[in-house]
């Protein structure tokens, strides 16, 4: 037993960090998933452009209290130049070096058609492993 005697009341790390995971948990975004036409149209998308991305993040320095355009003296602003380099950067990282993992589960249903000299051809089946796929964020 230590010298000082521990208090009781200031016993209180675990209903602190059971605090802070419901303030966690309970702010995350619920998005919906996409549906299948939702998926198809998503080859319309632009892609990610860093001036867009830059412009919309420097005109909301106001709600932050950062001034934009010059500065009062006719200097650069240069958090919005320090914006525009950040934007470039993560947008380049995301199209040239981003990768996106899937698998696939095993027994997905699959439907193939075909033909060949004899007449057409239709078969059907699963996949008996799973499979594993990469792609990339253009």
């Amino acid at each position: 037993m230590g010298i000082i005697p521990i208090d009781e009341k200031l016993q209180v790390s675990d209903e602190l960090s059971d605090l802070i995971l419901g303030l966690i948990t309970n702010s995350r975004l619920k998005i919906p998933k996409l549906s299948i036409s939702s998926l198809f149209l998503a080859k319309l998308r632009p892609g990610m452009d860093p001036t867009v991305v830059a412009s919309t993040v420097t005109s909301r320095f106001p709600e932050a209290g950062i001034p934009n355009g010059p500065l009062q003296d006719g200097a650069p602003n240069s958090l919005e130049i320090y914006t525009n380099i950040l934007c470039e950067e993560i947008v380049g990282a995301i199209q040239d070096d981003m990768r996106v993992d899937l698998m696939v589960d095993f027994g997905q249903q699959v439907t193939s058609f075909g033909a060949n000299a004899g007449g057409p051809i239709v078969t059907q089946g699963s996949n008996l492993t799973p499979w594993i796929g990469t792609g990339v964020g253009v």
